[in-house]
């Protein structure tokens, strides 16, 4: 199989990412649904995983299928790299013919971040289950949309709370971008970028309530991710106890009056 440099590079960077034992492509895929009209629906578990680990989409499609879709790939953007199969017909000996697998070619892919509208529409990424304490967001006004995320960041919020971006199903994703959300609302706005004392607080909140939804324990997962921002830990979860107390009680005062609002 002949590829070019650029397949090559792009190929490398899957490789490089299972030798260094990042499995997220493969977390991530197995998470996420795909809009029904995504041609990646169609692909083989190892090209989506493919896919993702060159771009940290889950969506990407060709440049015909993205023009399909309502979008154009921006102009400078690089391409992914798939295998696709290369099949011949032989004729057998009995006269008729039969297919044959010979090889594999590059089929070059386009995440949704390299694409823009043409009518100013995103897609709908929208998961067939929601979260628990969705309507809370709304409540507060946190507008939430699900879509494929950049640079392998599962999801995001604007730092005056007002919006929230998520590109994993993981409730405990939403829970955490929740946190800051509420956080945003307590103090007014956030910091810009991943300020320690926010990130702690956010990723605290997020694992109280996945054990208090019965969601699972992620306690070492916190743990890990508050050890990124902070070189004590310890300290850090001590300083942000506070905020971590306010978040959740806003959080969870504001699920009851949603409960009782629905329930009259």
């Amino acid at each position: 199989m002949r590829l070019s440099p650029k397949a090559k590079a792009a190929l490398q960077k899957v490789v490089d990412k299972f030798e260094s034992g990042d499995l997220s492509a493969i977390v991530s895929i197995t998470k996420t649904q795909l809009p029904p009209d995504a041609p990646a629906i169609k692909w083989s578990f190892s090209n989506r995983v493919m896919a993702y680990a060159q771009t940290s989409s889950v969506d990407c499609r060709g440049y015909r299928q993205w023009q399909t879709a309502g979008r154009q790939v921006r102009k400078g953007s690089h391409a992914a790299y798939i295998l696709g199969p290369v099949i011949i017909k032989k004729q057998t000996d009995d006269g008729g013919e039969e297919e044959r697998l010979v090889g594999f070619r590059c089929i070059p892919v386009f995440a949704y971040q390299d694409t823009e509208s043409e009518n100013g529409e995103a897609l709908d990424y929208i998961p067939k289950e929601l979260p628990p304490l969705m309507d809370v967001a709304r409540h507060l006004g946190v507008d939430v949309t699900y879509a494929p995320t950049r640079l392998g960041a599962l999801g995001n919020c604007t730092p005056d709370g007002a919006a929230i971006t998520l590109g994993s199903e993981d409730p405990s994703v939403f829970f955490h971008e929740l946190g800051h959300a509420a956080h945003a609302r307590i103090e007014g706005s956030l910091k810009g970028g991943q300020d320690e004392q926010q990130e702690t607080a956010a990723d605290f909140v997020a694992t109280v309530l996945m054990h208090f939804y019965g969601l699972g324990d992620r306690t070492g997962n916190c743990w890990q991710y508050i050890s990124m921002y902070a070189k004590e830990p310890i300290v850090a979860i001590t300083k942000a106890l506070s905020t971590v107390e306010k978040v959740l009680a806003l959080l969870l005062n504001a699920a009851e009056t949603t409960s009782c609002t629905i329930s009259q």
